[in-house]
């Protein structure tokens, strides 16, 4: 077991945002030998792994599973090396399991930042 449920939350909370526009890692330390990390493949596709302490990749934790919120479907795992992974995409949202227990969430945020050239004005009508 990854880590105990009787310490989770009843709520999911706001951590951060993972982008596939850059090359940073996105480090989730589940506990003291495992750590989840997203990476971005290319700009469509990122990959989830598990690493222990020192870095080194392992395979997916026992009663670990992915499923694609959007589709409502698990995600099945791809092996690599003898390693398996995860391979998500921005356009889908994603929560990860153990056990049957959402652990996390990845969202996407469907929303647009808009720009104009100088000149216009810019408000907003809350409903």
């Amino acid at each position: 077991m990854i880590t105990d449920p009787d310490k989770f939350s009843d709520e999911m909370r706001f951590r951060g945002y993972f982008s596939y526009k850059n090359d940073n890692i996105y480090v989730i330390t589940l506990n003291n030998n495992v750590h989840m990390r997203i990476e971005r493949v290319n700009v469509n596709v990122a990959r989830i792994y598990f690493v222990d302490g020192p870095g080194n990749e392992i395979p997916i934790p026992t009663g670990i599973t992915l499923r694609d919120t959007l589709n409502n479907i698990n995600e099945t795992p791809l092996v690599l090396h003898g390693i398996g992974s995860f391979f998500i995409s921005w356009i889908a949202n994603y929560s990860l399991f153990q056990n049957g227990v959402e652990i996390c969430a990845l969202k996407n945020q469907k929303e647009q930042s808009i720009e104009t050239v100088d000149g216009f004005t810019f408000s907003l009508i809350h409903q």
